[in-house]
């Protein structure tokens, strides 16, 4: 991940604790907390680790279900929000500076890899599904939900396609009130899958949750979400992957 998407963390971390306000969970549409953990199904006695952690309302969650979670992010503001999270809970977790395209973690030492909603922070996804794999046990497991890539390009007041889905890479976006832009990175869903691949996953299954119906939605935090756009258009692009080995 980039220095400048470091320090966009460390500059926003606490404020978007604040707002977000996340309940302890495994978040996978980025708002809503899937407290029965189908995703994951049973991880009691299982070795797992989240990339990108964020504020630690995932890990804490699967710690408290009985699984031994490591942490890994690049921020030191997001990691200080988790550790305090984790001692409110009373749930033990491992949360370690790092980089997910660079985890500095020893080979085959976890069961289960996730993250929801990182990976438009991460420029070359390629390294960080290489390093995905290589710390996994071989038949392990690496879920993980991302902004689903066609929802950004429509005017979410006319609906509109207003951008190109082959504009792909750096997206700067300025932020009222704020010196520093936003940095986050696009990918086409053909560009994650065949990452992938060529990590050594094999790919189970894709997902594209959601509803045609607007009464489903809520509006998000900061009104960001538009509940009609959201009845057309998917959000949220969950992969479920296991290395070789079973």
């Amino acid at each position: 991940m980039t220095e400048e998407v470091r320090e966009w963390w460390e500059l926003t971390a606490r404020w978007f604790q604040d707002d977000i306000d996340l309940d302890v969970g495994v978040n996978w549409t980025g708002v809503s907390a899937d407290t029965d953990l189908k995703l994951l199904g049973d991880v009691e006695g299982a070795d797992v680790l989240e990339l990108g952690c964020g504020g630690g309302q995932c890990s804490v969650a699967l710690a408290d279900r009985g699984a031994t979670v490591t942490g890994v992010d690049l921020s030191r503001e997001q990691l200080a929000y988790a550790r305090e999270l984790a001692t409110d809970h009373g749930a033990e977790v491992a949360f370690l500076g790092g980089d997910v395209t660079d985890l500095g973690l020893v080979d085959d030492s976890f069961d289960i890899a996730f993250n929801a909603y990182v990976f438009q922070w991460v420029d070359d996804l390629g390294a960080c599904f290489r390093e995905t794999a290589r710390v996994l046990r071989p038949g392990g497991r690496f879920v993980f939900a991302m902004p689903h890539p066609v929802y950004g390009l429509a005017d979410p007041e006319s609906h509109r396609v207003e951008e190109s889905y082959f504009d792909t890479g750096r997206q700067v976006e300025p932020v009222e009130d704020m010196e520093t832009d936003m940095v986050t990175f696009r990918h086409r869903v053909s560009d994650v899958y065949n990452a992938l691949v060529e990590a050594g996953f094999r790919v189970e299954r894709m997902r594209e949750p959601g509803s045609p119906d607007p009464d489903d939605y809520e509006e998000g935090p900061w009104g960001e979400d538009r509940p009609e756009l959201l009845a057309k258009l998917p959000k949220t692009l969950i992969f479920e992957c296991r290395t070789p080995g079973r």
